[in-house]
């Protein structure tokens, strides 16, 4: 069976204040029985995407070692989910996307690279103490648009 690298689905993005007037968010994903996420009380909707990520990286992951079919997403103007919960709050439908070799790995491995720049700009650098791996490293997360999938720079 063959799998990709990169999966969208939509997920339910269930907003709700819990007994002790925390707010909560709870992620279900229609397409995927039995996958559900939460980032904990009072997280900001960015948290609740990012532990979305996580589990949807997580819970994909499995079903390759398992060797199961993953289905294709639905789209969301024709996605069918529950839309009353007894918590009532708010919902939302965002598609939620992971790069799963991103999470395969937490740990990252460092490889050495060279780079060609002028002289000039090479001397204005060490002038200024500048650390040629942050600023690369850095520029690298922005050019591949890293932190809005959420991998947080190290």
């Amino acid at each position: 069976m063959e799998y990709k690298n990169y999966y969208a689905y939509p997920g339910v993005f269930h907003i709700w204040l819990d007994e002790h007037n925390h707010k909560q968010i709870d992620v279900t994903f229609p397409d995927l029985p039995g996958l559900f996420s939460g980032p904990g009380p009072d997280a900001t909707f960015e948290e609740a995407l990012d532990a979305a990520r996580e589990g949807l990286a997580l819970h994909l992951e499995g079903m390759i070692e398992d060797n199961e079919p993953i289905p294709e997403p639905t789209s969301i103007e024709t996605l069918k989910f529950d839309k009353d919960f007894p918590e009532g709050g708010q919902i939302l439908v965002a598609f939620v996307d992971v790069i799963l070799s991103l999470y395969r790995n937490k740990k990252t491995e460092y490889t050495r690279v060279n780079v060609t720049i002028p002289s000039w700009l090479k001397e204005l650098a060490e002038s200024k103490k500048v650390n040629y791996s942050k600023v690369l490293r850095e520029g690298l997360y922005e050019v591949l648009d890293l932190n809005r999938i959420g991998i947080k720079e190290e």
